[in-house]
């Protein structure tokens, strides 16, 4: 029996603690939703990160394991129920990403329908057997930025 109870317990300390990661997340971003607690996440060895909330979710990763959660933030505007969408599921979006002295730029298409700042899957154009998947953010009509 007591085999038993030690197996449950170090089991249970694989999965990520739910509860801190609301607490962690919406210290970043108080308009944030709850993780949904049926979630099974393996505990990340470092502390994840929490982007900040772009378009109407913040993102959660554990880059040590691979795992990335959206985690979707309450509307607390009425303003970005007005918005214009400015990338349209299916379109061509010039993905741009930029540092100091220089700018790399990629066609890519959307997955997804965005406005702007808000954040949108866009999947390489180059290979449709290994086309890459990544997260962009809306920047303006058919333009976004990495």
């Amino acid at each position: 029996m007591f085999h038993l109870l030690l197996f449950v317990a170090a089991s249970s300390s694989s999965f990520e603690d739910l509860n801190r990661l609301d607490d962690r997340i919406l210290a970043v971003s108080p308009e944030a939703e709850l993780v949904d607690k049926r979630l099974k996440l393996a505990a990340c060895p470092e502390s994840p990160i929490i982007a900040p909330p772009v378009g109407g979710s913040v993102i959660v990763r554990c880059p040590a394991l691979g795992w990335r959660l959206r985690v979707a933030t309450k509307n607390t505007s009425e303003k970005a129920e007005l918005a214009e969408i400015v990338i349209r599921k299916g379109e061509m979006v010039e993905c741009v990403t930029d540092g100091r002295g220089f700018a790399v730029s990629t066609t890519m298409i959307a997955l997804e329908d965005a406005i702007v700042g808000q954040a949108v899957r866009v999947k390489s154009v180059t290979n449709s057997k290994t086309a890459t998947t990544m997260t962009a953010v809306a920047k303006a009509r058919g333009l976004a930025s990495f």
